[in-house]
């Protein structure tokens, strides 16, 4: 008989083997790894487990067989682990799309035809210019709904009105996008397929995701690293370094000052960040 697991949203399923070993691969890990891996947490799926309670399970065995492998496993909880507040996501998303081109902008208040909005991130590459609004959530399970979306599309359409009247330069290209680090329901994904609003999300699209975005670039946020504690990745967040590869315009000494730890120990922080970047 089968085991059930229990997953973040409270839904049980019945635990799929394939679905570990393909998340391994995914994060880089060879076949014969994934094997490997899968078989050891096999033995150690209970009934009724979380699936939170599997994966810290995982994560733990990759850090002993692959560590680089382990660092990518962890990057979904790594953005969780921004902090209470979605304002470092935004910011982590800007920097993601100056990484292709864009010219962007966080926090900006734009007038509307009916009502001034604040845009979370607005980003311009050529005529191109993106309205973006994150939804940024701390715990797996949480998923984007359909009043979000009415809620982006609305707000997109009194910008783009505003815009029209001022400036009939019908050159410009307006895009509305959602942007979120967990998922989107079926209702938002039909809505925004109709109006033509852009979702940029955890495994959506299927291509070019927002997994993709970042992994093709490297462009993995400083939370990945467990080798800093949370109180120094605020430190360096409240710092505008919120890329690992950010840290690298450090040096050792002056890295160990700003977070207020030791040499050796900020040595290590920059030699983990060397092995995923």
């Amino acid at each position: 008989m089968g085991k059930y697991i229990v997953k973040a949203d409270g839904k049980i399923e019945q635990y799929d083997e394939e679905k570990i070993s393909s998340s391994f691969i995914k994060a880089g890990a060879s076949p014969e790894i994934a094997t490997t891996a899968t078989k050891t947490i096999n033995k150690k799926v209970k009934d009724n487990m979380s699936t939170d309670e599997i994966y810290r399970r995982a994560l733990s065995h990759l850090r002993v067989l692959e560590p680089r492998v382990a660092l990518k496993y962890s990057l979904k909880r790594a953005i969780m682990d921004m902090g209470p507040e979605g304002f470092v996501f935004e910011k982590y998303i800007a920097k993601i799309l100056r990484e292709y081109g864009f010219i962007t902008e966080v926090g900006q208040i734009l007038n509307g035809y009916c009502v001034d909005h604040e845009v979370d991130v607005v980003a311009k590459k050529g005529n191109q210019v993106c309205l973006i609004e994150c939804k940024y959530h701390n715990s797996p399970g949480i998923k984007s709904d359909i009043k979000t979306a009415l809620y982006i599309h609305s707000r997109f359409l009194d910008i783009e009105k505003a815009y029209r009247e001022k400036d009939n330069n019908n050159n410009t290209c307006f895009e509305a996008w959602l942007v979120t680090n967990t998922k989107c329901t079926s209702d938002v994904i039909k809505y925004a397929s109709c109006v033509g609003l852009k979702i940029l999300a955890w495994h959506y699209p299927k291509m070019e995701n927002l997994q993709y975005f970042i992994e093709t670039k490297k462009l993995y946020p400083i939370s990945i690293l467990s080798t800093i504690t949370e109180k120094q990745r605020n430190i360096l967040f409240d710092s505008d370094i919120i890329l690992a590869k950010e840290l690298g315009s450090y040096k050792v000494g002056s890295l160990a000052e700003l977070i207020s730890v030791s040499q050796p120990v900020a040595l290590k922080i920059f030699n983990e960040a060397s092995i995923i970047i």
